[in-house]
């Protein structure tokens, strides 16, 4: 039987799936849990070399009880990595804020430069991205940033350690904010401007480019030496591709921790109000859309300030949707309680509940959170300008708790399906797949819309559009 392996790295955890190459069911899986190296208001650090020895744990594990024929990387957007003499540093991830006020000056003083970036690139202007963390290192840190030989990602590191190449695959690339996603290179201009020089950065190659790994790699994971390994994409376009093979739905809305709505595209398409991304996943194929910090996190925060601990409002929110109408007697929330991505791209920005009265209770400021929640992704999803008429695929663990799905439904006023078809691992393993996998579309249950409860959340959403426009207007002239 002939295999290969899906290989996730996110922020949290690592996930590996070996998948049979024969009907692509899941032969077997691990999952290790990555540790920070620094977390607080400011730093949001890992160790690199931490994430490559679970990465080998897993490999090795595998391959002691299967051949594996094939590895495929998936990995986060938006990591950085100096290397200084052939050390590696300490690895800064997209939630590590040190270039707030750096970008925040950089949109102030410098606004059609900042727009001419987003339209080369497709990567929001936004702390989060490693154009504005070399910014702030070019500006804040000098010596530091004069001492780096090499800028990469997690992506370059563990291919280089594979291959013995620094490469990073066009996916990846086309989220830093350095990369012209229209003439598929490093972008010269904004290279000069960060004082950044091409040859610091990894190659970049097309997602499904295939390399040989080195004898070294080979015996260290005990695989055999037939084995091949291709270079992948990143974890939001591949779970947005995953999402479609699964269940033939272009657009995916994912809420966990934090929250995401994409779209898959034939065509590049950058937003007008920059509020959007566009990353590249393969040829003809784009995932624009929009995340949001504000998901199972701002539950949470949520159940700590009404419940024992920071679970049980999990279990209580069908409760409260019974006692609570629709628009939570006109209480708004804006879920910016850890600043936010799309569509405001603002870091600085904070929630606010609008229009809290007497006759509140517990039961409407939690509806009013999940309703904010949602809210915002809807407002995201209208930017995207989609024009075709397409349901919408959901995942993440706040679809798990009863009634979601179906008020989605009615707020985005679409059918939604279900379906555990959205892991990165199997977008990859589809990407590079030799034949096209097939899908079990017909085994997914249709969440149709409930008519009247699409009414009563039209009006809602005017409500906090209103709200969140005086915001959006706000943060613009900030």
């Amino acid at each position: 039987m002939h295999s290969i392996l899906g290989i996730d790295i996110g922020t949290t955890a690592i996930k590996l799936n070996l998948f049979s190459k024969e009907d692509y069911l899941i032969l077997c899986s691990k999952k290790y849990s990555v540790p920070m190296k620094e977390s607080n208001e400011t730093s949001s650090t890992q160790a690199p070399p931490i994430i490559l020895q679970l990465v080998l744990d897993g490999i090795q594990a595998i391959a002691k009880e299967y051949r594996i024929d094939a590895l495929v990387f998936s990995t986060a957007m938006h990591s950085l990595i100096p290397v200084r003499k052939g050390q590696v540093g300490e690895m800064y991830l997209w939630s590590d804020k040190r270039a707030q006020k750096t970008m925040t000056h950089f949109k102030q003083t410098q606004p059609m430069k900042a727009k001419h970036f987003y339209e080369a690139t497709g990567t929001p202007i936004h702390a989060m991205s490693p154009f504005a963390k070399l910014l702030y290192f070019k500006e804040k840190e000098p010596e530091f940033f004069a001492s780096v030989d090499q800028w990469i990602d997690i992506k370059a590191y563990l291919m280089h350690y594979f291959t013995g190449e620094y490469v990073v695959d066009y996916s990846i690339a086309s989220a830093t904010g350095l990369f012209n996603t229209e003439t598929f290179s490093w972008d010269s201009e904004i290279l000069s401007f960060v004082s950044v020089k091409e040859e610091q950065l990894p190659q970049a190659v097309d997602t499904d480019t295939v390399f040989a790994i080195t004898p070294s790699a080979i015996q260290a994971c005990q695989l055999s030496s037939a084995t091949k390994i291709y270079i992948g994409a990143s974890d939001g376009t591949l779970a947005s591709y995953a999402s479609w093979i699964g269940t033939g739905q272009k657009i995916s809305l994912t809420v966990g921790t934090s929250g995401a709505i994409r779209y898959l595209s034939a065509e590049r398409k950058i937003s007008e109000s920059q509020s959007t991304f566009c990353y590249y996943l393969a040829k003809n194929q784009w995932v624009i859309g929009g995340a949001t910090n504000n998901g199972g996190k701002t539950l949470e925060w949520a159940s700590q300030l009404f419940y024992e601990n920071q679970t049980d409002i999990f279990t209580e929110i069908p409760t409260s949707f019974k006692n609570s109408p629709i628009g939570a007697k006109q209480l708004v929330f804006l879920p910016y309680i850890n600043g936010e991505r799309a569509p405001l791209w603002d870091a600085n920005v904070t929630g606010k509940f609008d229009g809290v009265t007497l006759v509140h209770r517990r039961d409407d400021f939690i509806r009013a959170i999940c309703e904010g929640i949602l809210f915002n992704l809807k407002y995201i999803h209208l930017q995207l300008g989609i024009q075709e008429k397409a349901g919408i695929a959901l995942s993440g663990g706040f679809f798990t708790i009863p009634t979601m799905a179906i008020e989605a439904a009615a707020i985005f006023e679409s059918d939604c399906v279900q379906s555990d078809y959205t892991e990165p691992s199997f977008g990859a393993v589809a990407l590079v797949a030799e034949q096209t996998i097939g899908r079990k579309i017909n085994e997914l249950e249709t969440i149709a819309v409930d008519s009247l409860k699409k009414v009563a959340y039209q009006k809602s959403f005017e409500q906090f559009r209103y709200e969140l426009d005086k915001t959006f207007n706000q943060s613009l002239n900030k």
